[in-house]
């Protein structure tokens, strides 16, 4: 292990979807990784062509330090699906874009035995213990972080109200739902990504009987589908900013 980075080998995979992969990771480092919380984010290292393991760089007072020639890995960041310390796995969920970029393109390939790093996990979400609503807002990129998001819902008893945009019906996956837990999916088909999220959060309103002042909000989708989104929330609906979690997962071309 260097400094906060890890290096981990793929146990297994499965296809969960028809545009979904999860990437199961173990290995000695994984020992003594942080506890495991909602929304947490890390930087994977994936190997390029011609190297067998990525390079991994040793943290410094001024920075990284990478190996003397060794060429860099891609590094893209992910949220943690699952982490199990017990077991010493960790799932990382990627969609695949029908193999368009460098880790859809290995995570499509990635097979036991594979070597990618991580970074030690980031991210500060947590459910504002005075909200008395929740709107969780995304894309299938968002899928495996709002997973977790409803799971630390699971012990609140106010509306929940969830927003989806996939592909179709095919990319729907289960969900940790409560009975106050409303989820819409949207079938996205030939239509621009985040169209569908913007028309329907425009079109609806708050959860009933809820004033804007005791909702929260988490968002997460195309960038610019979460622009849009926010804004409408903040400068339409009243929710306050700080109530507004907001991240642009990537960019439509």
């Amino acid at each position: 292990m260097s400094g906060s980075h890890r290096s981990l080998q793929v146990l297994r995979t499965e296809r969960i979807t028809p545009r979904m992969a999860r990437v199961t990771l173990g290995g000695a480092e994984l020992a003594g990784y942080p506890e495991f919380a909602p929304d947490q984010r890390i930087k994977l290292f994936l190997p390029v062509e011609g190297q067998h393991r990525p390079a991994m760089p040793r943290a410094s007072s001024g920075g990284p330090v990478w190996p003397p020639g060794e060429a860099r890995p891609v590094i893209r960041s992910y949220t943690v699906r699952r982490f199990d310390a017990g077991a010493g796995e960790l799932d990382v969920d990627f969609v695949l874009h029908n193999e368009r970029g460098p880790a859809a393109e290995w995570a499509a390939r990635a097979k036991p035995g594979d070597w990618v790093g991580i970074s030690e996990p980031g991210g500060r979400y947590a459910p504002d213990p005075s909200a008395r609503a929740h709107l969780v807002i995304g894309d299938e990129s968002a899928l495996p972080a709002i997973t977790t998001v409803l799971a630390a819902l699971a012990g609140f008893d106010g509306p929940v109200e969830v927003y989806l945009e996939v592909a179709d019906a095919a990319e729907e996956q289960p969900l940790p739902v409560t009975a106050s837990t409303r989820v819409r999916w949207l079938h996205r088909g030939e239509q621009p990504h985040g169209r569908l999220l913007v028309d329907e959060l425009t079109a609806e309103g708050l959860p009933a009987g809820v004033p804007a002042e005791h909702c929260q909000a988490w968002l997460g989708a195309e960038a610019a589908a979460v622009r849009d989104i926010r804004a409408h929330l903040i400068d339409c609906r009243g929710l306050s900013r700080r109530r507004v979690y907001a991240t642009g997962y990537w960019r439509a071309r």
